[in-house]
């Protein structure tokens, strides 16, 4: 909410200005002046929730009480499923695989997001 809030008061309120004698009312002023203004913002959010929404850990860790993902595996995240295979089974060859994927994917994903923001982010200057 930090990082919004900091977005959100970047705006030049010559803009908002601007957009109000030009006729502009608050949905066409949020959506023509807000909204690409704060869309660096929101990129950055983006992959930020990406990464850590596959890097979850210490929240299943903490309340479980340990690495096999009770009750019934149902909280055995990959994360979770990879930090048991390295240091309950030690298989760390398995667990290092595991970990490359990982971040593959994440590169891949952040690629990916990257290619659809290219027209959509406004950067200002």
């Amino acid at each position: 909410m930090v990082i919004y809030l900091a977005g959100l008061q970047s705006v030049p309120k010559e803009l908002y200005e601007a957009a109000e004698i030009d006729g502009a009312g608050a949905w066409r002023q949020f959506w023509h002046v807000t909204f690409p203004m704060i869309t660096p913002v929101l990129y950055f959010n983006l992959i930020m929730g990406i990464i850590g929404s596959l890097q979850v850990f210490t929240t299943v860790f903490a309340m479980t009480g340990g690495a096999d993902g009770n009750p019934a595996r149902s909280t055995l995240f990959y994360a979770l499923y990879l930090f048991s295979t390295a240091f309950y089974d030690l298989r760390m060859g398995y667990a290092s695989a595991m970990a490359w994927v990982l971040f593959l994917i994440i590169v891949a994903l952040t690629l990916a997001a990257n290619k659809f923001a290219e027209k959509r982010v406004h950067y200002a200057g």
